[in-house]
């Protein structure tokens, strides 16, 4: 058997971490042992991941941001577990997890890209980065979630041979709306038989634009006064969207819920769904499990989207930071509904054959099974180096 290590930054709600928790469950445990390691505790799907059968999580409890002792904690784990694969994920655990598996020569070291193309980036975000990139250009394997993430790799000069896309996995046991459950979200919506849900499943940072659906849905508010937005996700803006939404004339026309679990209960809710991101997305779970549950999908062309979408045939695509074309698609969509119906229909197919979670699963467990055949048994003196290091650490 052979035990990996996922350190993360921590066990919150968003698409890497619901991903990783799709992985750690759908692992084959007779042959993997995954260990968790959030460098902060808490979260709230800290207990779905420690409910997974055969799966640890340990905290690393970082005191914040300038607190480096994680690094010693890594390594500790690395040495005493006899940890096999380290795969990190985002930024900085990427940093903490790959520097102690280095020192310790742990055998396969894999980078995981999440964040398709992301362009602002902090002074904090760019140090860890350039850090990280240093690194990974020694690990044995880079795993993007979209070609677009593939190209962010290669441009941040990483070899492209080691570059592997596995796309993210839809868990279809999780799509099964409740109607008692969508039809209590459309009443707290106000939307009545005619009216049209507009969702969005995000959180709520400047990356993933719910400003420009606001903007865009101020301008249809006089031409299709029975649309109704639904934002659900949570974040440091979402004062600043709500005083928007009043400032629009739109308060009784936008809901904001905050983070929910109950993803299949508002995505049977919506009638469609956008997802207005700046430049922040690889393969988005929103954008494939709305497609999943038939819904119509309107996205802005950044970085993975893209790939998920031809618009007009698997989807609908518009410029970011363009209110009046996102007003102006759904404008057009409202008056072509059959139309955007059927296509969604087609789509559902498509996406529930193409994006299961068994393939990625299967994916991630042909690449380590390679790698470990790859690397062989560890010798006698990297067992020595590795527990001098962990009575030190």
């Amino acid at each position: 058997m052979y035990t990996i290590l996922y350190p993360v930054n921590e066990l919150k709600i968003g698409g890497a971490e619901q991903q990783l928790l799709e992985l750690v469950r759908g692992l084959d445990k007779s042959r993997f042992h995954p260990i968790v390691a959030p460098l902060y505790p808490g979260g709230a799907l800290e207990t779905e991941f420690r409910a997974v059968e055969g799966a640890e999580v340990i905290d690393l409890h970082r005191g914040g941001k300038y607190d480096l002792s994680p690094l010693w904690r890594i390594a500790r784990i690395l040495v005493e577990r006899r940890v096999d694969i380290v795969q990190p994920f985002l930024t900085p655990s990427t940093f903490f997890g790959l520097l102690p598996a280095f020192l310790v020569g742990t055998r396969v070291k894999i980078v995981t890209e999440r964040c398709g193309v992301r362009r602002r980036r902090g002074a904090g975000y760019r140090t860890y980065r350039a850090l990280e990139d240093a690194m990974s250009r020694y690990a044995d394997v880079l795993i993007p979630n979209s070609e677009a993430g593939r190209q962010l790799l290669i441009e941040r000069g990483l070899p492209a041979s080691r570059i592997r896309v596995i796309y993210n996995g839809i868990n279809l046991e999780r799509l099964s709306p409740n109607p008692s459950e969508v039809a209590a979200i459309r009443r707290q919506l106000g939307a009545g038989p005619g009216s049209k849900v507009v969702g969005m499943l995000a959180s709520l940072t400047p990356a993933k634009g719910q400003d420009v659906l606001l903007r865009a849905a101020g301008a249809l508010s006089e031409g299709h006064p029975e649309l109704r937005y639904a934002l659900v996700g949570d974040g440091p803006l979402r004062g600043e969207l709500e005083a928007l939404a009043h400032r629009l004339g739109l308060s009784d026309r936008v809901v904001f819920f905050g983070y929910r679990r109950n993803v299949a209960d508002f995505l049977g809710a919506f009638d469609l769904l956008v997802s207005a991101s700046r430049d922040n997305e690889g393969c988005s779970n929103s954008v494939l499990e709305a497609m999943a549950l038939g819904r119509p999908v309107v996205a802005t062309d950044v970085g993975g989207n893209r790939e998920l979408i031809r618009d007009g045939v698997t989807g609908y695509l518009v410029e970011p930071d363009d209110p009046a074309s996102l007003a102006a698609k759904l404008s057009w969509l409202l008056g072509h509904w059959a139309e955007a119906t059927e296509l969604a229909e087609r789509t559902q197919r498509m996406v529930r054959e193409s994006f299961s979670l068994q393939h990625m699963v299967r994916q991630y467990e042909e690449i380590y099974m390679q790698l470990m055949a790859r690397k062989g048994a560890p010798t006698a003196a990297t067992f020595a180096r590795n527990l001098s290091v962990g009575d030190d650490a």
